[in-house]
């Protein structure tokens, strides 16, 4: 396999991950109401961020992946400070956003695990959490690991045709050297005094009601499509076009519905928008596998994933009796 199309496959893989992660998130906040918000926001920022970026790449390669973190990251930053009623941002220990280089308490807590880092890799360490007098604002803070796909970006060599599109938007860059597994930077989350007097609901995600048998069988479908596309991803690893193919036929089509606990009456208006695109994207990817054209068949299966993610980020389900 080509370097290029194993990086496409991470970053696919990366996608998926994220997603994942998104909907698991209300389920692992287990603290206090304040950092509850705090994890839930730094969770849906990465998650957002990730699955843009990951369909970005897997779409227009690493150019598009800059013009994302260029544009589309602070939006997506200010959306989900918005939402969670927070301040959230990063810090890069070499920032290639002006808007990151920030100083205050984020830098000095950059600056001390850059002088005495902690045991094991920063994707590892725990989150440093503060309350700020007197104003008792939480301060919350998670360590950002560079990753293998980081290093197309911001490692020790960056191809020349990537490195004028970054000089392009970012002539004043000194975010790159990075080795996988290096800090990076981090993600801080701000969540203010009013916020902790008040806590709510951290998860912002519309609420789809349905029985337990349609939750049930809505969350196996959900499983077998994402180990689908995990089986996919080893099928094109190892060279199967054969079973890559008929894995995303299968999820073009998508599953089967009927009896007592068909879910679709329960389904929001808006589920077609996420839904349909998936399933096109599947499908045009399982064409691409049959004729054996790697590069488009990991870009349309980048775009199904994008579009999981993104109803991941906006739908949660709530299993209740009638």
């Amino acid at each position: 396999m080509s370097a290029v199309i194993l990086r496409a496959s991470v970053v696919v893989a990366l996608a998926l991950s994220a997603g994942l992660s998104a909907a698991q998130a209300s389920a692992n906040a287990s603290e206090q109401p304040a950092d509850a918000r705090a994890l839930e926001a730094a969770k849906a920022f990465s998650a957002e961020l990730r699955a843009t970026l990951g369909a970005a790449m897997a779409q227009g390669g690493p150019a598009a992946g800059v013009r994302v973190c260029h544009d589309e990251a602070p939006r997506i930053a200010d959306r989900i400070s918005a939402e969670h009623g927070v301040r959230l941002g990063r810090v890069g220990v070499r920032s290639r956003q002006p808007a990151n280089r920030l100083e205050g308490w984020q830098k000095t807590l950059l600056a001390a695990w850059q002088a005495s880092p902690r045991a094991g890799t920063p994707a590892n360490w725990a989150p440093v959490k503060s309350m700020e007098a007197p104003g008792g604002t939480l301060r919350w803070a998670k360590a950002i690991e560079t990753e293998a796909v980081c290093v197309v970006c911001h490692g020790p060599s960056v191809e020349p045709g990537l490195a004028d599109t970054i000089r392009r938007l970012y002539p004043d860059d000194p975010a790159v050297g990075f080795e996988p597994g290096s800090l990076r930077g981090l993600v801080w989350v701000e969540v203010a005094s009013a916020n902790i007097a008040e806590p709510t609901s951290a998860d912002a995600r519309q609420t789809i009601r349905m029985n337990p048998a349609q939750a049930a069988a809505l969350r196996r479908q959900m499983r077998a499509h994402l180990e689908r596309i995990e089986a996919t991803l080893l099928a094109l690893g190892h060279g199967d076009n054969a079973t890559a193919g008929t894995l995303l036929a299968e999820g073009g089509v998508g599953g089967r519905h009927g009896g007592s606990d068909d879910f679709r009456s329960a389904l929001p208006d808006g589920w077609p928008r996420f839904a349909r695109p998936m399933h096109v994207a599947m499908g045009q990817a399982s064409e691409a596998a049959a004729a054996e054209d790697f590069p488009r068949t990991l870009r349309h299966l980048g775009e199904a994933v994008g579009q999981c993610n993104a109803c991941h980020a906006t739908y949660r389900v709530d299993a209740r009796e009638p």
